[in-house]
């Protein structure tokens, strides 16, 4: 066989990826098997001196198939990896094939690579460093940190005020919680590194706070100024307490699982929680299970989870988060809470009233929904389009030529778009504002 010419399982492999939508090349799949991913074809011995062949197995082609999903061109297999283990450990959708477990050696490698490069983890080193450096030292790290967590992605917004904005395009989200969460995430990297005595009882309540809404914190700020008083605050978060990357890399394969049943758990009831703010259909079990999201105190958290576990980068960090055993007591009681409500015989994608229709005609109540929102949203952008253009031409021909700034500046601030995404978070008072 000349050299680059795939074999006959190879080429099998490939028909049979392309018939799922999945297009990958023979030197794809030698640089996967390479890098002891995709198994190596089994050997059929065809008898009597004739040799044997290369016989695909349907393990190779749901491996195959995981590692084309994921693989992009030039990123680096361990992202592709991340993402495989993410996947996997969950039942197969109806017409797709179970996703098999990636080998744990190599997952391993990946999480505490992945973990070592990212920003957080380079705010917990920078923040230990700067314990017990002094002012100049502190003043570093909160000015590191103020423009490492400016420059990230802000957390979604509360589901009622998604909801509320969805609902009435002219109404606007609540301005400045992004830059309360991004002011407390830095207080936390702070505290990890430093401890909280470094911090401040005051600024630690307020991180929490801004980071986990729907919590009444009047109490844990009077205890934290009593703690404060007594000299005991340091004791609250130790400096070095908190280091997600030691967590990964002590963590084993059994241990990484349960973390990872976890972390899906989680994320995907902050999906439902999060659905709330893009229209979904409300009944009163999801109110019920909404209401004690809240009452946990993690609904930002697991909120936050959804697009984390979507994104390779993100996946390490909320694997690292699940290791902790307060957070499977979290999972667990949640699944205590939808196992009593599947009992009940009552599904969660209900209509109110709607005892046959089942998820089915939900989900069309729910895109229904959506387009009717879509409509009264563009015909109202219509009808103040020619509001604009009639004012202009009452004007005349000065006031014509200044019609489009003009409208864009009436525009509703809150239509279409979030007003965080106007302009990127303030950096610098991110910083200077941790006091």
């Amino acid at each position: 066989m000349a050299r680059g010419e795939p074999s006959g399982a190879d080429q099998e492999l490939i028909e049979r990826l392309a018939a799922l939508g999945l297009a990958v090349s023979a030197a794809q799949l030698e640089r996967w098997r390479g890098a002891g991913l995709l198994p190596a074809h089994a050997r059929a011995w065809l008898g009597r001196g004739r040799g044997s062949v290369s016989v695909l197995g349907e393990d190779t082609v749901a491996v195959a198939a995981v590692l084309a999903r994921h693989a992009r061109p030039g990123r680096d297999l361990r992202w592709t990896v991340i993402a495989w283990y993410a996947e996997a450990g969950q039942p197969a959708l109806p017409g797709q094939l179970a996703v098999p477990e990636p080998p744990w050696p190599a997952v391993h490698e990946a999480l505490v690579w992945a973990m070592s490069r990212s920003a957080a983890q380079r705010l917990v080193k920078a923040a230990r460093a700067a314990a017990g450096g002094g002012d100049e030292a502190e003043e570093a790290f909160y000015a590191q940190a103020g423009r490492v967590v400016g420059r990230g992605p802000g957390g979604p917004p509360d589901a009622e005020e998604m909801r509320r904005v969805l609902e009435d395009p002219g109404a606007e989200l609540e301005r400045g919680e992004d830059r309360r969460r991004r002011r407390g995430a830095v207080s936390l990297a702070a505290a990890a590194g430093m401890g909280a005595g470094e911090v401040g009882g005051t600024v630690l309540v307020d991180a929490l706070a801004a980071l986990m809404p729907h919590l009444d914190w009047g109490p844990v700020a009077a205890a934290a100024r009593q703690a404060e008083e007594e000299g005991t605050l340091q004791g609250w978060i130790p400096a070095g307490s908190v280091d997600p990357l030691a967590r990964l890399s002590a963590a084993g394969e059994q241990e990484m699982a349960a973390a990872r049943r976890t972390a899906q758990l989680l994320a995907g009831i902050g999906g439902l929680y999060l659905m709330h703010g893009l229209g979904m259909p409300d009944n009163p079990a999801l109110t019920r299970l909404r209401a004690h999201i809240e009452a946990s105190g993690f609904a930002l958290v697991m909120a936050q989870m959804v697009p984390m576990m979507i994104n390779p980068s993100g996946i390490p960090h909320v694997l690292a988060m699940c290791l902790a055993l307060e957070m499977a007591a979290l999972a667990a009681w949640f699944e205590t809470l939808l196992a009593d409500q599947a009992a009940t015989g009552r599904g969660l994608l209900r209509l109110p009233g709607d005892e046959q229709g089942g998820a089915e005609a939900y989900m069309r109540a729910w895109i229904d929904h959506i387009h009717q929102l879509g409509a009264r949203a563009r015909s109202g952008a219509d009808a103040h389009q020619e509001e604009t253009v009639a004012d202009g031409a009452g004007d005349g021909g000065a006031a014509g030529g200044r019609s489009g700034a003009a409208g864009a500046a009436a525009a509703p601030q809150g239509a279409g778009r979030m007003p965080e995404q106007d302009q990127q978070p303030d950096a610098e008072g991110i910083a200077d504002d941790r006091r």
